[in-house]
C-alpha cells in the first residue's frame, strides 16, 4: 500500500462550520496533502454537500445531529467508519500552513500523535465514574484533541475506547452550552480522550508534537503574515504547520471577525482561483464574500472586534507591523505598572525588624 493511501483524515462538520472546513481542504491540498479525507456531516446543507462532492478526495459520512448538543462528540467517528491506517482527526477551523509529514510520521513509528493543550494539567478523579475508566486517571500531560493522529493498526482499541466515552456525556453540558471551564466534561470529547489515555495507556504512547507548530487564535495577533497566497507566516521566530481558530464566534462570524493572519489565509482559501474547491459568492458570509459593500461591512467588523489601534496596525506591511505590535504591548505594559504603583496603599511604618509585605524577619 502506497504511504498516501493508508493516511486519511476525519473531521467533523455541521452548516455554521463550513467555511472553516472549506479551508481546511484547500490547505491540506495547497500543502501537499492529497489523501483522503472523511467529513462528519452533523447538519451541513444540500448544497454544501453537493460542492464537498466534487473533490473526489472527500468521502461524507452522516451523522445524527439530533442525538447530541455539541458536535465535538462526535470527533471519534472514525470508529463507525472502520478506519484503517493512520488515522488524522483534524478540526475544520485549522489552516494548515505546512507539510504535517512529521507529525504523521510520528503516528507511523507508533505513537499518538497530539499537541499538548495550552491547560496542559486538566485531570478530574471524577473521570473514573463518568467514563466508566477501569482504573483511576494519573495525572499527565492533558493533550489538544484538535489534532491527533495514530495507527489503527498499533492502537486497535482506541477509537472504540474514546467513542464510548464521548457516548457517556452525551447528555452532559460543554463550554459551548454554558457550563462553567472547570467543570469535569466542560472539555466534551477532549475529556472524554484524556480519561481514557490517562486510564488505560502508558504514557509513553504519548507522541507530543513540538507546541510551536500550532498557533491558537489568541496569538494571532503576533503572527506575521509573510506572503498569503503561499500560506506563509512566522510565529516568534518559527514556522508553524497550523492555525487553529479555537473558540466561538468563529472568524467567518461578525462578532470573530479580525484582520490577522488567520483571516487573510481563509479568505484566500475561499476565494482563490487555484484552489480546489470553489464556493460561490452567495453560499459565502457577508465577513468573507467580495465586493465593496461586504468590504466595508468588514472593515466595521474588525474596527468593533479589534479596536482603532490594532485594526490600523493590522495594515502595516508585516515587519514593521509586528514592531508595531510589540511596541504597543510593551508600552501597555509600562502603563498598567505605573497605574498598579499608584492605586497602591501608602505603606504603614513597621515595626523594626519585620517586612510588612512578608511578615517574616529582615
Amino acid at each position: 500500500m502506497n504511504q498516501d493511501d493508508e493516511v486519511c483524515f476525519y473531521t467533523i462538520c455541521d452548516e455554521h462550520y463550513f467555511e472553516g472546513l472549506v479551508a481546511l481542504i484547500n490547505s491540506l491540498v495547497l500543502t501537499g496533502h492529497n489523501q483522503r479525507i472523511r467529513v462528519g456531516d452533523c447538519g451541513l446543507n444540500e448544497r454544501q454537500r453537493a460542492l464537498l462532492r466534487t473533490y473526489g478526495q472527500v468521502e461524507l459520512f452522516w451523522l445524527d445531529p439530533a442525538k447530541i448538543k455539541n458536535p465535538g462528540q462526535y470527533k471519534a467517528f472514525a470508529h463507525l467508519a472502520n478506519a484503517s491506517g493512520i488515522v488524522v482527526i483534524i478540526d475544520a477551523d485549522m489552516i494548515i500552513t505546512g507539510s504535517l509529514t512529521p507529525l504523521i510520521n510520528q503516528a507511523r513509528a507508533g505513537g499518538i500523535c497530539a499537541f499538548p493543550n495550552p491547560i496542559d494539567d486538566r485531570w478530574y478523579a471524577q473521570w473514573e465514574d463518568i467514563f466508566q475508566l477501569p482504573r483511576p486517571p494519573r495525572r499527565q500531560t492533558y493533550i489538544c484533541s484538535a489534532f491527533v493522529a495514530f495507527s489503527v493498526d498499533r492502537w486497535p482499541r482506541l477509537l472504540g475506547q474514546w467513542w464510548k466515552a464521548c457516548e457517556a456525556i452525551y447528555s452532559h453540558p460543554t463550554y459551548q452550552e454554558g457550563t462553567d471551564w472547570d467543570a469535569p466534561t466542560a472539555q466534551s470529547d477532549q475529556d472524554a480522550l484524556n480519561a481514557v489515555l490517562m486510564s488505560e495507556y502508558a504514557e509513553e504512547a504519548l507522541s507530543l508534537a513540538p507546541v510551536e507548530d500550532q498557533v491558537y487564535r489568541w496569538d494571532f495577533r503576533l503572527l506575521e503574515t509573510l506572503d498569503v497566497r503561499n500560506l506563509r507566516c512566522r510565529f516568534q521566530g518559527t514556522m508553524p504547520l497550523i492555525l487553529h481558530a479555537a473558540l466561538t464566534p468563529k472568524p467567518w462570524d461578525e462578532g470573530g471577525a479580525s484582520n490577522d493572519t488567520y483571516f487573510k489565509f481563509l479568505r484566500r482559501l475561499l476565494l482563490g482561483r487555484d484552489v480546489t474547491l470553489h464556493v460561490p459568492v452567495n453560499m459565502l458570509t457577508p465577513v468573507t464574500a467580495p465586493g465593496l459593500m461586504c468590504w466595508m461591512r468588514r472593515q466595521q467588523y474588525f474596527l468593533k472586534n479589534m479596536g482603532i489601534v490594532e485594526l490600523g496596525l493590522s495594515y502595516l506591511p508585516p515587519a514593521l507591523g509586528i514592531r508595531a505590535k510589540h511596541a504597543k504591548d510593551w508600552l501597555r505594559h509600562r502603563l498598567l505598572a505605573l497605574r498598579n504603583r499608584r492605586a497602591r496603599p501608602s505603606a504603614q511604618p513597621a515595626q523594626a525588624g519585620w517586612s510588612t509585605e512578608t511578615g517574616t524577619g529582615d
